[in-house]
């Protein structure tokens, strides 16, 4: 599907302005990034703790509400499930792996009201009380603090992981152990940790902002006692954003039983400060996507599942994850299993394997995609997608990944946009085509290289967006209208008028009038009723 290019009729006096990013950044919750092998791309999600907020900077909530095209963005908070593996430097600080975790008799007193509500709203029973540990600001920032001098081996690794980032055009000079650092730092409100099973929370008085962090944080300890939430599995993604929306769905609860002026000092308190969010400048748009992605994604499905079957539809959930391909179109939800074909990929001979043959996730080829190219586009080369495979490694001169995609039918349109990706972010990527595999190598570009720009509307906004079209039309869209709202924000989000517009928190007279136009015409274009927001 080609970009809509609508032709702007009304007589606006003033161009219509870029929206502001929302000032609500992610809340997310862990350690940094282990400063021995920083993140890859490829996989960000893996070895990485539960995190990032549906509310993220660059991101709006995913979960739908049927009158409108998105909420407001309200702080949310999250889990960190510390993953086993590699060593996180805050760690060592607080977690001490050579003891088991140790439980209170009772709760405390504090938060035992809000663990009975938990409890109730989950339908899960507690095995025993969690310690929580209130921190002050500055001991709670001290966790996310780097090591002021790195290894050899750990300054070669991260400086090989940055140039991943650049190969996949998502950054350029990107440092990426800082980098996570201070989105952990400046986002971050608490976590629950499942190695000493403790809840640690930004804050050392029971403020109404705390009391949520607490609700939101002690379902995740409660789901730690019936459920194994062991992260970098091949379904890391899948089942972090099954647990952080069955956590959110807990926390929107609790929100809902306190009074207004509590439910007001809390969003008021659980906000990011101004200075703090200036400092995530130097932090890629799309390391904020990667973290809020299971916030975004889990939201709608979960509350499907929950509508029909309550909370032991999400049980199932939780023991069996969706696919990543239903995480992305929840409307295919059904309990019958679907697994990807599996594709196999090798790194070349005498490279240094960084990230191991393993799935490709669609999202992180969306986010590389959309990066450089219109969405109808990124978006329409998934289209047929049954499996993939991926690796990374260092060559002498450069790091690299391969990937392979295999496609239900035709791979000619997932082929284009990876050539047309490749031109655009001045990578020499060529990709080859066999039947219905696709397979490419993108190597780091270079000195000089570009960093993507910053999107009008990020591809997570884009998803909710498609998400909540066609929800609109009903709990069982069918193939033609689910492709009739995929056209209908694709030519939205496409369209130069009226993205900037998109999300913006209040309209001019003027903006209002290209947004309405704008908005019927692309209504029009791909058949679907003429919107009401």
């Amino acid at each position: 599907m080609e970009p809509f290019d609508p032709q702007p009729e009304p007589d606006v006096a003033d161009p219509p302005v870029q929206p502001k990013l929302p000032r609500r950044i992610s809340i997310l919750t862990g350690p940094p990034a282990p400063s021995a092998s920083p993140p890859a791309p490829g996989q960000w999600l893996h070895d990485q703790p539960y995190g990032a907020s549906a509310n993220a900077r660059y991101a709006v909530a995913g979960a739908s509400r049927g009158r409108r095209w998105r909420r407001l963005l309200l702080p949310i908070v999250v889990i960190a499930l510390v993953a086993g593996g590699t060593a996180v430097v805050f760690r060592d600080r607080l977690f001490n792996r050579d003891s088991a975790p140790t439980y209170p008799d009772v709760w405390e007193p504090r938060v035992a009201d809000i663990a009975q509500f938990v409890q109730d709203e989950r339908d899960l029973q507690w095995e025993h009380p969690v310690f929580v540990d209130f921190l002050t600001e500055a001991d709670f920032i001290a966790l996310f603090e780097q090591p002021t001098t790195m290894s050899d081996e750990e300054a070669a690794t991260a400086r090989a992981y940055s140039q991943l980032y650049d190969a996949f055009g998502l950054a350029a000079n990107y440092d990426v152990t800082q980098g996570a650092a201070t989105l952990s730092a400046v986002t971050t409100l608490g976590f629950y940790s499942v190695e000493n099973a403790r809840v640690y929370v930004r804050g050392d008085q029971l403020t109404p902002a705390v009391r949520v962090v607490l609700a939101h944080e002690l379902t995740h300890a409660l789901q730690a006692q019936h459920f194994d939430l062991a992260t970098g599995g091949p379904n890391d993604l899948e089942l972090r954003s099954v647990v952080e929306a069955d956590a959110l769905r807990v926390e929107d609860a609790y929100r809902g039983v306190m009074s207004p002026a509590d439910l007001a000092d809390a969003d008021e308190g659980n906000r990011v400060a101004p200075d703090a969010e200036e400092n995530l400048s130097d932090v890629p748009w799309a390391v904020v996507e990667q973290r809020a992605a299971p916030y975004v994604l889990g939201p709608m499905l979960v509350g499907d599942v929950f509508a029909a079957s309550g909370n032991a539809g999400v049980d199932r959930l939780i023991i069996s994850p969706p696919t990543e391909e239903v995480l992305l179109n929840p409307w295919a939800y059904s309990d019958v299993a679907q697994e990807d074909v599996p594709v196999t990929v090798e790194a070349p001979v005498g490279t240094r394997v960084l990230d191991k043959p393993q799935p490709l996730s669609q999202l992180d080829m969306l986010m590389m995609l959309d990066a450089w190219l219109p969405w109808s586009q990124a978006r329409g080369a998934l289209k047929g997608w049954a499996g993939s495979g991926y690796t990374s490694y260092q060559r002498a001169d450069a790091v690299c990944f391969t990937a392979t995609v295999t496609f239900d039918d035709s791979a000619d349109q997932f082929a284009a946009a990876v050539a047309a990706w490749a031109k655009a972010a001045g990578s020499a990527a060529t990709p080859i085509t066999v039947v219905n595999d696709v397979t490419f190598e993108a190597c780091s570009r270079g000195p000089g290289a570009a960093a993507p720009p910053t999107p009008v509307v990020t591809p997570l906004q884009a998803w909710t967006l498609e998400h909540d079209a066609i929800r609109s039309a009903g709990a069982t869209p069918s193939e033609v209208q689910i492709r009739n709202n995929q056209c209908f924000v694709a030519t939205m989000v496409d369209d130069p008028l009226l993205a900037p517009l998109l999300f913006l928190d209040t309209r001019t007279v003027d903006e209002q009038s290209v947004f309405i136009f704008e908005t019927t015409i692309a209504a029009n274009a791909c058949s679907v009723p003429p919107p009401t927001f």
